[in-house]
């Protein structure tokens, strides 16, 4: 048992937890006493940090709770453990929106119970829900002038709404570079000032995508002359969801702001090593680049035994689907392997999670269901109760660089993995070494019915529980990441100390 004060008993209950989570369901005997030790070290460098007295960092953040996305959970985890390390986040971030269960937009899709998860001392100062929509606000008070002046032509209000309510959506997107987020970079700039004022910040931290966090965090850097720290989730020149700046011009205005943010920022950091080496190769000063994966957190799963065995075998995928990321390779591989297998057709079973995108017709087939949006504890509830949960990424340009966070809560639901993702890509390198997972790629349906028929015979022989060593995977929890975010903060601060 530690001993000491409440810190070595929040580690104590991390390794507990850890321990009793479906990712340890096997661990080998001397996983104990080395998890005991990986904490005692954490709670030492806590408490150092408690010394030295809590300081403030301003997050500048569109994704956070009740956002569900994936980059939300990732912030949301940093605001729940920093605090323990010494750094406690003011945040700035979106109005909170109106529920749409079946959203297909990141910024619309809520889960409001994340928000339970945010601790009470940490301050989040939202912005007006009118700097998202300034187009229809423009809209209405144009119509209403307008169509006082030529209602007795037949130009009403609602006349004049027909005509300008799609133009002046289409400017709003146009004129979006490098997307929506940066019609609040001055109402944000203007909190922040005011923020710093009351708090004087030591360091500031923004996270994207959306990129326009970061150039948020770029003129607030100039201004008050803070620590930044520019936390790329996914690439920017790289990033293959978003084809609006594709042109020539897009492209170097990309490539222009994306410099401009890395050479301003204190440090860069990475969700995996591939996207570290690609800015340390474009940028060369290899001191400033950082890696700071994702990773799931014990606490968010149920505690191993409260899965009642099925008589189903069950494939999970859970997340966001949209054109360059699709399932039709999984189904056709489903579907051949359920043809090709006696029996298959009435045991098994592949559900979907997420955001379905143009893809809800064809998951109208045998076997198939889509579950709708879930909240991320149902989520991850599923996950630790499936069979096994699948990982889908695509083989385009730019995707070798994508790791997506589910591939951590995929191991630590302590289920069997099938990823269907480009090999030797950076969601490969993480899964490398870890038992219990499958790969395939993303463009061969015949290789995916080939192992879900291994998987399924795994399972009806009762061999499909992955062993993975609770020490390794201790590595990728989020209190872990959280403490390498406030490593990356003490250095920063110290610099602008001396």
């Amino acid at each position: 048992m530690f001993q000491g004060d409440h810190h070595a008993a929040d580690g104590e209950s991390e390794i507990s937890t850890l321990l009793r989570a479906p990712a340890a369901t096997r661990f080998a005997p001397g996983d104990e006493p080395a998890l005991q030790s990986v904490f005692q070290d954490r709670v030492a460098r806590e408490d150092e940090r408690q010394g030295r007295g809590n300081r403030k960092v301003l997050f500048v953040v569109s994704r956070f709770p009740p956002v569900a996305s994936v980059g939300a959970i990732r912030v949301r985890k940093f605001a729940k453990y920093l605090p323990r390390n010494g750094w406690t986040p003011v945040v700035i971030t979106g109005a909170v929106r109106e529920a749409r269960s079946n959203s297909q937009d990141a910024r619309r899709a809520t889960d409001y119970a994340s928000l339970s998860e945010i601790p009470a001392d940490v301050p989040v100062h939202r912005l007006s829900a009118a700097l998202d929509h300034w187009p229809t606000y423009v809209m209405r008070g144009l119509s209403s002038r307008l169509g006082g002046l030529t209602k007795r032509w037949g130009g009403d209000a609602e006349w004049w709404k027909g005509l300008l309510g799609w133009r002046m959506l289409a400017i709003h997107d146009r004129l979006a570079f490098p997307d929506r987020g940066i019609w609040r970079l001055p109402a944000a700039v203007k909190l922040a000032l005011s923020l710093h004022r009351r708090h004087n910040f030591d360091a500031i931290f923004t996270s994207g995508m959306p990129f326009s966090d970061h150039l948020i965090g770029l003129v607030l850097h100039e201004t008050v002359r803070r620590p930044w720290l520019a936390d790329f989730r996914d690439p920017w020149v790289e990033y293959i969801h978003w084809q609006q700046w594709a042109s020539p011009i897009g492209r170097g205005l990309t490539q222009w702001c994306e410099a401009a943010v890395v050479s301003r920022a204190s440090r860069v950091i990475s969700v995996n090593d591939q996207m570290t080496e690609r800015f340390s190769d474009r940028y060369g000063s290899r001191s400033k680049f950082v890696t700071i994966e994702n990773g799931f957190d014990a606490d968010d799963f149920p505690l191993r035994g409260g899965a009642s065995p099925s008589s189903e075998f069950r494939l999970l995928y859970a997340g966001s689907l949209y054109k360059t990321r699709s399932p039709l390779k999984l189904l056709e591989g489903f579907r051949q392997f359920v043809e090709q297998t006696p029996g298959a057709a009435q045991r098994c079973r592949m559900e979907f999670a997420g955001r379905p995108g143009p893809f809800t017709a064809a998951m109208e087939a045998p076997g198939v269901r889509h579950v709708g949006m879930l909240s991320h504890g149902e989520t991850v509830r599923r996950m630790a109760d499936a069979d096994v949960n699948v990982i889908l990424l695509p083989n385009l340009p730019g995707g070798l660089g994508d790791s997506t966070a589910k591939v951590y809560e995929c191991l630590g639901s302590g289920r069997a993995i099938l990823a269907i993702i480009p090999p030797g890509g950076a969601a490969a390198r993480t899964l490398a070494g870890f038992d219990g997972v499958w790969l395939c790629d993303p463009d061969d349906a015949q290789q995916i019915a080939r192992v879900l028929g291994d998987l399924y015979r795994k399972w009806l022989s009762g061999d499909l529980q992955p062993e993975r060593p609770a020490v390794a995977l201790s590595r990728m929890t989020r209190g872990v990441q959280a403490e390498a975010l406030a490593d990356c903060l003490d250095a920063v601060s110290a610099v602008k100390e001396s």
